[in-house]
């Protein structure tokens, strides 16, 4: 009797084997199987053959110009792997050393495994898109590597794909307190008072506001004759960096601001 029960009991541990560690995982992918430098693990080792790259898989609302430091942005992984069975990915921000970047929180049908180093899949199904927040890390941290891992069903194909992205250079604005300061609040939420200098107070103009980058995103006229405040609804602008820039006959003032 023992050494039936010894059999069926290494021939269950093969079928798990064989079966590379699905047994182990059915409600996400374990830690450390995104690819990256610093992980230990492949999704290979579960899945099984050799794991293809592609681009565009991992994408973001992040400005092209860069993240804000302690913004907090919606990253969407994508399993375009394409057949039947059930889907799963799994995705880290990191540096080529390993080390975690910004703070990840778990998004629908996904979870934080890794003491919160990586998001997966909560249950491989026939989803294959998952949206997740990610806060952005500190000032001076630099770009950040998103890697990821997707997989569909076992024996199945796996592909890896990565997204970086920089920091928003100039961010360390605080709300200027001497009287040059044209904009208030800042950083803000989205409403905006600008200030017009009383020097340019003699006539209409026109404000505008421009990206990092310096692409004209929003612009209006003013009459500033007998108004010394302009009131701004910009919530529909992406978080980042702008430069408020107001203009007559008198001449031009400039201020940067932080959509937060």
């Amino acid at each position: 009797m023992k050494k039936r029960n010894l059999l069926l009991t290494v021939s269950a541990i093969g079928l798990v084997l064989l079966s590379g560690f699905a047994a182990f995982y059915p409600g996400g992918a374990p830690a450390s199987t995104t690819g990256s430098p610093g992980d230990a693990n492949s999704c290979t080792q579960c899945h099984g053959g050799t794991a293809a790259t592609a681009a565009g898989w991992i994408t973001s609302n992040i400005p092209a110009g860069g993240y804000v430091p302690g913004t907090t942005y919606q990253i969407t992984a994508t399993n375009s792997l394409g057949g039947s069975g059930n889907y799963g990915f799994e995705v880290s921000p990191q540096n080529t050393a390993g080390t975690l970047l910004g703070t990840l929180a778990a998004g629908t049908n996904s979870q934080l495994v890794g003491s919160g180093k990586y998001v997966t899949h909560t249950n491989s199904s026939a989803t294959k898109a998952w949206t997740f927040p990610w806060t952005a890390p500190a000032r001076g941290t630099g770009n950040v590597i998103f890697y990821g891992a997707f997989a569909r069903a076992y024996p199945g194909p796996t592909t890896l794909s990565t997204l970086t992205v920089p920091e928003m250079m100039n961010t360390g604005i605080s709300a200027p307190t001497h009287s040059t300061a044209l904009i208030s609040p800042n950083p803000g939420s989205g409403h905006f008072t600008i200030t017009i200098p009383e020097s340019m107070r003699s006539g209409d103009g026109t404000l505008r506001i421009l990206s990092a980058s310096g692409k004209s995103v929003y612009a209006t006229k003013y009459a500033s004759k007998n108004n010394s405040n302009v009131v701004l609804d910009l919530s529909n602008l992406p978080k980042g960096l702008y430069i408020m820039t107001l203009q007559n006959a008198s001449g031009n003032k400039s201020d940067k601001f932080v959509l937060k």
